[in-house]
């Protein structure tokens, strides 16, 4: 005798079939005026249910939508296309919400028939989950036993179902939902940048910088945007020397001007690797050996 307290002699009870036979020993002998006398072949108590076709999901769709699965899946996604996306066929949260709610309702336990089975071996070969509940001594714990069972089984049973229709709902809404928007591109950075940089600084990144009020919302984004800009530039020394200008050109001093376009342009010499300009740039800022 199995030390489990039942035994599946056919199925997985991970995985169930909603096809039951159940089947009790009953090891004492029953008189031939006992109640339950016909109800036991060959010392074995079986019953059997099919549970397996209520609340599948081409009935709940058939019934809450008004949409056909004989055609799967498939079916479903074609007719939101069709309808201009997934709002001509069906709301997902509205699949969702009907889904949450179906446990609502009260499901009777459907009950199970006696049958007669020759032995247990026999009884492994029938369709569905058979399971043996083991031996009783007296009729009537097996008769509790055969009509209990079935109760657990069907709980159990739809419980399984019911993950795998949202499962497969949520596949679904999956496949019908339309992509997700794409993230606003990163801003270029000297690296990134595709044109030309000179003239991207003096008409963009640096006339943001000189026309926005000080202390204002819109210079400190301006800010943000010329540092985040020349972050990869190889010497920040000459980053910080252009911010410290651009009060100055703000405020009309020529001379400022000059350095800072001179700046400019060694940045994008550097980045187009014009060696030649660049020690030319180098020598009217007035430096010597490496910055």
């Amino acid at each position: 005798m199995s030390n489990e307290l039942v035994h599946f002699l056919r199925g997985d009870s991970t995985r169930l079939d909603g096809r039951l036979v159940a089947i009790a020993k009953v090891t004492s002998p029953l008189t031939h005026d006992h109640p339950g006398k016909g109800m036991v072949h060959r010392g074995l108590l079986s019953v059997q249910g099919n549970y397996r076709d209520q609340h599948t999901m081409a009935e709940f769709f058939r019934i809450e939508f008004g949409l056909s699965m004989e055609s799967g899946i498939e079916e479903i996604i074609e007719q939101a296309r069709q309808n201009g996306g997934i709002e001509g066929a069906l709301d997902p949260e509205q699949v969702r919400e009907r889904l949450r709610n179906m446990g609502d309702s009260q499901y009777l336990p459907i009950p199970a028939k006696v049958i007669r089975v020759p032995s247990l071996e026999a009884a492994s070969a029938m369709d569905g989950d058979v399971v043996y509940l083991g031996e009783f001594g007296d009729f009537q714990f097996a008769h509790m036993a055969v009509n209990a069972f079935p109760i657990l089984y069907q709980s159990r049973y739809r419980e399984q179902e019911r993950g795998a229709i949202a499962l497969q709902i949520e596949t679904m809404l999956e496949l019908l939902s339309p992509p997700s928007e794409p993230g606003e591109p990163a801003a270029p950075t000297l690296e990134t940048f595709q044109g030309n940089i000179e003239d991207h600084l003096l008409r963009t990144i640096l006339p943001d910088l000189l026309y926005a009020a000080e202390g204002s919302s819109d210079a400190e984004a301006a800010l943000n945007r010329f540092q985040a800009f020349m972050s990869p530039h190889l010497y920040p020394g000459d980053v910080q020397r252009m911010l410290e200008l651009v009060p100055q050109v703000r405020h009309g001093d020529h001379e400022a001007l000059k350095l800072l376009d001179l700046l400019v342009r060694k940045v994008a010499a550097i980045q187009r690797e014009d060696w030649k300009t660049l020690e030319t740039l180098r020598r009217e800022l007035g430096e010597s050996g490496t910055p």
